[in-house]
């Protein structure tokens, strides 16, 4: 168990350490846009929040040439992650830089294709993303792990800072004891108070916009964006924290900066996106989804209580009690148990005789008067109730039929 824990909270450590990644095509093309007058946005954490980025890109009325840079950690916690990530790659008007929680999900695939769920991942609003899968999969597992394999992919090839002429784009920081073109992946994932505590301006030229910690953290009033107190030689702060906190309680939202003008532009969480309301939850509900028992219907939950009844006695491998599987994982549970498909009818046919239908006593029981009471079990007389056929009635030939050798038309009309 402490072992467990242990790797719960040194899950940093467990990932492979780059050094940053940059595209100099995608920062060729930002600043060409910047000095042709178009406009180019940062936003910080999303978090899974789709529709509240849906309000913010109509706030800002993002043109076709204008472009909008998430600052990494678009997925996790939030109720539609696969939302948020369906959105980024498919408008090209939206980027995003890599973060810890891209990171820490791009280890759930492994070496030969697989997803393996990886625990520190889940204990830190990876359920609800996986759980966002499954949701827009239709509960569909084969589908829903293949889509998230590639996006995956793609989340493992995105820069992990963009440098423009006077601004600096990343996640988390930078580490002051380091030179810039020498940061690694966990400086610019993970780096907190080494980073924004430092006194002196880390790039003389530029400031750093970047996410990861919430404003809070530097004293600012929950959804304010912070900046830093050093100053460039040109007057600008050092650095801008962007991250004002989707999800905390007293004025949650996400914050833009455009970077030309440096006017900041919020947009609150929508209502329908306020899952953190709840007392101690953590993750939106649809990482509670991950069971599929959101996608069952009434039907299906009053035949499973049958189903796994039969079942059991014929020895079949059943999921947990609740649980409701997909297509794809009762083709699995069909190929690792060697049985053919049945239904509930056919396990109830296969296993009657199986149920005694009195008392079954050893000698040793009989003769110590113990009494084992299996259960009655199901009559071999019972049948299902037929109702019986109509009495009066008349079979009324049609005139067009009375040329043909065998009518297999009739018509029949019950009596007054």
């Amino acid at each position: 168990m402490f072992a467990l824990v242990n790797a719960a909270l040194s899950c940093k450590k467990q990932l492979p350490s780059y050094l940053g990644r940059r595209d100099h095509a995608l920062e060729a093309d930002l600043q060409g846009r910047l000095d042709a007058g178009h406009r180019v946005f940062a936003v910080g954490d999303v978090h899974g929040h789709l529709a509240t980025l849906r309000a913010l890109i109509h706030r800002l009325k993002l043109g076709e040439e204008d472009r909008l840079v998430l600052l990494g950690d678009a997925i996790d916690r939030g109720p539609d992650a696969a939302g948020v990530v369906a959105l980024i790659r498919n408008d090209p008007r939206l980027l995003t830089l890599l973060g810890n929680h891209e990171r820490m999900a791009t280890k759930c695939l492994q070496d030969d294709g697989r997803i393996e769920l990886w625990p520190p991942w889940m204990q830190r609003g990876g359920g609800a993303t996986w759980g966002s899968y499954i949701v827009r999969a239709e509960g569909d597992l084969h589908v829903a792990k293949h889509t998230f394999a590639d996006d995956l992919l793609w989340m493992d090839a995105l820069p992990t800072e963009i440098v423009l002429d006077d601004v600096r784009l990343v996640h988390a920081g930078y580490d002051p004891r380091k030179p810039l073109e020498a940061q690694t992946e966990h400086e610019l994932l993970w780096i907190r108070r080494r980073f924004y505590r430092h006194d002196a301006p880390l790039d003389p030229r530029r400031t750093v916009v970047f996410g990861h910690s919430t404003t809070t953290k530097f004293g600012s009033r929950p959804g304010d964006v912070a900046f830093s107190h050093v100053r460039l030689p040109d007057g600008r702060p050092s650095w801008l924290a962007m991250d004002v906190g989707a999800y905390n309680h007293v004025d949650p939202g996400l914050a833009s900066v455009n970077l030309r003008s440096m006017r900041i532009e919020r947009q609150r969480t929508l209502r329908s996106e306020r899952w953190f309301d709840a007392p101690e939850r953590r993750e939106a509900p649809v990482s509670d989804f991950v069971g599929l028992r959101t996608l069952e219907s009434k039907r299906d939950r009053r035949v499973r209580p049958r189903s796994s009844g039969y079942a059991t006695v014929a020895g079949l491998v059943l999921p947990r009690d609740g649980s409701c599987r997909s297509w794809a994982e009762s083709q699995a549970a069909i190929a690792a148990n060697e049985l053919p498909p049945t239904t509930w009818r056919r396990l109830r046919a296969a296993t009657s005789p199986l149920r005694p239908q009195a008392p079954v006593l050893s000698q040793r029981q009989a003769a110590q008067q113990h009494r084992i009471l299996l259960g009655p079990g199901r009559p071999p007389e019972r049948t299902h109730p037929v109702l019986p056929p109509p009495e009066n009635y008349r079979v009324i030939r049609r005139k067009s039929e009375a040329k043909v050798a065998n009518p297999t038309i009739f018509r029949k009309m019950m009596r007054a």
